[in-house]
């Protein structure tokens, strides 16, 4: 036995070969978007990493990383600090070279290991002898170290070396650079360890103080090799050996005693002995004042504290190497595409929350790199990737879902045999992406109701007309055929036909939309539906009254299905009434619906009949002993048509006096 084909196999018939097997288009290949998707976040990282356009996105994470790091006081490096306090008990600055000597002979004396003068004397002055004061004091000490300061000139911005005066130069134990590097946002966050104009050849002053001290120097910070140096620019600063600061802790974090203390000898027994000692400004006003990541929310940093950090730095073995070129950009292509091992096997859900969590570690281990490792990686292209993969996957898979809508409706019009086929395709290539969507649903939606009509259909065949059909041909195959036989086989051919003819005509009735519906005077409609009727009441002896208004009734509405209600209307109230009876057609107008109605004299309905009067199949007066030839279809579709017209159907009836069937309906004003 073969099986019948289903609604969609008959449209895919009808449309011939589908998209993914038409020529030329093939089907969607996920892997394809992956590799787009994997060019374009490459492009975006590679590009932002060699370019360093987002370096805000850099600075804020180092940033991140030093101020989440524990703060601890450290050992061995202590600041005697001229302060406010120094400068109300010796007087305002700069002061006089003997109160500079007068400090460094008690700082010394205090059993200092190294001291740093974060002073610049770079002008003679006219106080020769505060200057041979000074000088005498650093060859006694021995274990000073005075800075070396570059600078611009303000015409034409060349660079400067400013050493000491000759005198104090040549009296102290070593001489160093100070400063550090400023970043495009004015914070400091790295140094050099050799710089000079022209050629990289002046130390740190906290490399120079290390070696005074004796101390070792965890950082390899030898002196660059010749022939590693670019070539000699007379006038231009060159640096080597860039490395970034990790710092201790915000401001104030290092020791520091008053310089006034210390002169006065206030100061605790032993607290300047065997330590490196730097003496600098810290009074406002006085001396550089530098933001840094681990004060620039806060009260910015005085340039000696940052020596003291840097000289930290450099003792514990603390300062960070950035990550060479080129492993920054193979870590950061990567890192870039990490995001697709899962966005084209998750949900759009789980991706986004996965994203998320990705960018949190990206940010947290970026962060936390130079605190574990002492290596820095520029997280700005990988970042970017991250937040861009997300949206560029999804669009990926917009792209993908908007060409399944399309090709969805082009077959589903296809297999509708739409001679507007031309119009539909302009017309769907304007939709929005939820208008498509909407559009899809609206054509499911259709085809789920074709789909349950089939069904219908096939029951009603194999059932309702298929009896009736079967007793024709039973009586057929017996070979006589009385008068009786053929009335009875006339009987069951017309019982066949009328429920073919009603099933036709619920079809019609089911397929009709309200965009087709038209203006129209339902008074005519009720006339000629009472003339059509009229000679099935002759033949029963029964007569039509007609209570109807004499104007138009404006309705909107399909005139042949509104016809056919009423005819079913009259022929049930006719074949339901006795001879002689009256079956009355009436119609009362309100301000916005129109009701009519046929009333019979027939024998009426009980609750139970009235309940299932509507339904398809029913036939209400069976019980009662009424005519047994009805299809049931009748009611059934003066409901259909009544709701497709934005209306309501219903019946009064009480047993023994009859019942009145009514249509409410909007009508135009």
């Amino acid at each position: 036995m073969g099986t019948t084909p289903s609604l969609h196999e008959k449209a895919a018939a009808q449309r011939g070969p589908t998209k993914a097997s038409r020529p030329g288009e093939p089907p969607w290949q996920p892997w394809k978007d992956v590799v787009l998707v994997a060019v374009l976040l490459l492009i975006l990282a590679l590009g932002l990493s060699v370019g360093g356009w987002l370096q805000r996105i850099d600075h804020a994470v180092f940033d991140l990383g030093q101020r989440l790091q524990p703060v601890t006081t450290p050992q061995g490096v202590v600041i005697v600090a001229i302060d406010q306090q120094s400068l109300d008990r010796i007087g305002a600055w700069p002061w006089p070279r003997a109160s500079d000597a007068r400090l460094v002979e008690a700082v010394c004396h205090a059993g200092a290991a190294a001291v740093g003068l974060d002073v610049a004397f770079t002008e003679t002055g006219d106080d020769s002898a505060g200057n041979a004061a000074l000088a005498q004091a650093l060859r006694r000490c021995g274990r000073v170290a005075l800075p070396v300061v570059i600078d611009s000139l303000r015409s034409g911005g060349q660079y400067v070396e400013a050493l000491p005066i000759p005198a104090l130069a040549t009296a102290a134990a070593g001489l160093g650079r100070v400063g550090v590097r400023l970043d495009s946002d004015g914070v400091a966050r790295s140094v050099d360890l050799w710089e000079g104009v022209g050629a990289p050849v002046w130390p740190l002053m906290a490399q120079t103080l290390l070696g005074l001290a004796h101390e070792p120097v965890r950082g390899t910070v030898p002196r660059p090799a010749q022939s590693s140096l670019p070539p000699r620019q007379p006038y231009a600063l060159v640096g080597a050996d860039r490395r970034l600061l990790r710092f201790v802790g915000p401001s104030g974090t290092v020791p520091r005693l008053s310089a006034s203390a210390v002169l006065d000898g206030a100061i605790p027994h032993g607290a300047l002995r065997g330590k490196v000692v730097l003496i600098g400004a810290t009074a406002a006003g006085l001396g550089d004042f530098l933001a840094t990541p681990v004060t620039a929310q806060g009260a910015p940093m005085p340039g000696v504290e940052v020596l003291a950090n840097t000289l930290l730095a450099l003792r514990d073995g603390t300062l960070i190497r950035p990550v060479a070129p080129g492993w920054r950009l193979l870590l950061t292509a990567l890192l870039a595409l990490a995001p697709l091992l899962w966005l084209p096997r998750l949900m759009p859900l789980t991706g986004l929350l996965a994203s998320v969590a990705w960018i949190v570690t990206l940010v947290a281990a970026s962060a936390a790199l130079p605190l574990l490792s002492g290596w820095w990686f520029a997280p700005q292209g990988a970042l970017i990737a991250a937040l861009s993969s997300y949206p560029l996957w999804g669009w990926r898979r917009l792209e993908a879902a908007r060409r399944h809508l399309d090709g969805e409706l082009r077959q589903l019009r296809q297999a509708g045999r739409d001679s507007g086929a031309d119009d539909a395709e302009q017309a769907r290539r304007r939709l929005s992406f939820e208008g498509r969507i909407l559009e899809v649903q609206s054509a499911q939606r259709r085809l789920r109701n074709l789909q349950a009509r089939r069904d219908d259909a096939l029951a009603f065949i194999s059932h309702d007309v298929r009896a009736p059909l079967a007793g024709a041909v039973q009586q057929l195959q017996s070979g006589t055929l009385d008068e009786a036989g053929r009335l009875r086989l006339l009987g069951q051919l017309r019982r066949a036909h009328d429920l073919a003819q009603g099933f036709l005509n619920l079809s019609r009735a089911q397929s009709i939309e309200v965009s087709e519906l038209v203006e129209l005077d339902l008074g005519a409609v009720l006339h000629q539906a009472a003339d059509f009727a009229y000679d099935e009441a002759l033949a029963q002896g029964v007569r039509f009254e007609r209570s109807l208004p004499d104007e138009p009734i404006w309705v909107r509405g399909d005139f042949d299905a509104l016809e056919r209600l009423v005819t079913n209307l009259l022929r049930n109230a006719v074949q339901h009434s006795p001879a002689q009876a009256v079956v009355t057609i009436g119609a009362a107008l309100t301000p916005r619906a129109v009701r009519f109605w046929v009333r019979d004299q027939g024998p009426g309905l009980s609750e139970a009949q009235v309940e299932r009067l509507f339904q398809r199949f029913s036939r209400g007066g069976d019980e009662a002993g009424s005519h047994s030839g009805s299809t049931g279809l009748g009611l059934y579709y003066v409901r259909l048509v009544a709701e497709k017209h934005g209306g309501t159907a219903g019946v009064q009836s009480t047993p023994g006096q009859g019942a009145t069937f009514w249509v409410e309906l909007p009508r135009i004003e």
